[in-house]
């Protein structure tokens, strides 16, 4: 990921970004199973580098990220090298491995997601 300039928790956000935006940050840590300071914290560089932008939602407490056309371009450039990251992964755990370890996380946030 390093070539594209972010990290790959920044990736994410991005990516939930152009999947879901413009998105309020409450809607966007609801789907991340984050918390909203947590969230904002994590916002603030991508913000800064001009990735994202924030804006006042439908109404004047919320507010809404959306992917700047510079952040578009920076994801594109990341998403090859997050695939070419996957399939290495997929390659040294090998697929049952892989898989196995996905449905335990979506398991641990589905648990985080019901407490």
């Amino acid at each position: 990921m390093k070539p594209s300039g972010i990290l790959p928790t920044q990736f994410t956000l991005l990516v939930a970004t152009r999947n879901r935006g413009p998105i309020t940050i409450s809607s966007m840590a609801e789907g991340l199973v984050m918390d909203r300071t947590t969230l904002t914290r994590n916002l603030k560089p991508l913000i800064r580098d001009g990735l994202l932008k924030v804006a006042t939602g439908k109404d004047q407490r919320s507010r809404e990220v959306s992917l700047t056309p510079r952040g578009l371009q920076t994801l594109e450039q990341a998403i090859p090298l997050w695939s070419e990251a996957q399939r290495k992964i997929r390659k040294s755990l090998g697929t049952d491995r892989l898989d196995q370890l996905l449905g335990d996380l979506k398991a641990v946030v589905s648990a985080a997601g019901t407490s």
